[in-house]
């Protein structure tokens, strides 16, 4: 019988690590060279068998399969990113995505995986998009938790991989400092990362973020009752902040004069 489906990642690693009888080595050979899905993965992994080999050349390593299957298992993990699409009755479809590292993008979207799949395409071009819930779980998990009035912090780890520039990392970072069911406004979060004055810089490092919700840009607001802009649209962030029991319907100071992150200045 030849192969039938796709060659699965295990099969080739399995082939370049020489773990794999001649009868199903001639099978495998002759499907890369007619499936052309299977031939651009063929190739990669080959490219990173190729890599290590000459990365493992000394000491115990050197000559060592099994040290070379697991190195090459370990960098193919890293150059996955995982995701997985959560549908909620009162809110925007979100995607959720991690590296192996943590958890790297949330975007939302119209409810289109295409639409999804080609802004993951654009922001991770050189790593492997794959839908896993097992992977994305922990994640989504803590986010349903918040959205289903669970859960108020997450405790995942955080891949930094999208944040370039220094000063994004310091807005984004001190997003962690606003409380739950709090805000505070675009003006004063400037202040607080020594740009004052930097409203509009901070709005912008905010409309960057790869990770609403965890890092809580939708707790920035404008003020005098405007909540400002957010990524996933001004609906959704009303929504986000009703949920958290923020009314925006306040006097023109009671954004900051009730705020805990306020008052820590």
């Amino acid at each position: 019988m030849e192969l039938t489906g796709h060659v699965t990642e295990d099969l080739l690693v399995a082939y370049f690590s020489d773990e794999l009888g001649p009868e199903t080595v001639r099978k495998l050979l002759k499907h890369t060279s007619n499936c052309e899905p299977c031939r651009k993965e063929y190739a990669i992994i080959e490219g990173l068998f190729k890599g290590l080999g000459n990365i493992l050349t000394t000491g115990d390593a050197a000559g060592n399969a099994a040290a070379l299957k697991k190195a090459l298992k370990q960098q193919l993990r890293e150059n996955k990113i995982f995701y997985s699409i959560i549908y909620l009755t009162d809110f925007a479809p979100t995607l959720v995505a991690c590296s192996s590292k943590g958890l790297v993008r949330v975007m939302f979207g119209s409810g289109s995986e295409f639409e999804f799949m080609e802004k993951l395409k654009a922001e991770f071009p050189e790593r492997w998009l794959i839908e896993s819930f097992d992977e994305v779980e922990p994640y989504r998990r803590q986010f349903e938790e918040y959205f289903y009035h669970k859960r108020r912090d997450f405790d995942f780890p955080f891949d930094p991989l999208l944040l370039k520039s220094t000063f994004q990392k310091k807005v984004l970072f001190m997003l962690r400092d606003i409380p739950y069911g709090q805000t505070v406004t675009y003006g004063e979060l400037a202040r607080r990362v020594g740009k004052t004055g930097g409203g509009r810089a901070v709005g912008n490092a905010l409309g960057s973020n790869p990770v609403p919700i965890y890092l809580p840009c939708h707790r920035v607001v404008a003020g005098k009752g405007k909540p400002g802009g957010f990524t996933g649209g001004l609906e959704l962030k009303k929504k986000l902040l009703t949920l958290e029991g923020v009314s925006l319907h306040g006097g023109p100071d009671q954004l900051d004069l009730f705020n805990p992150f306020h008052n820590q200045l």
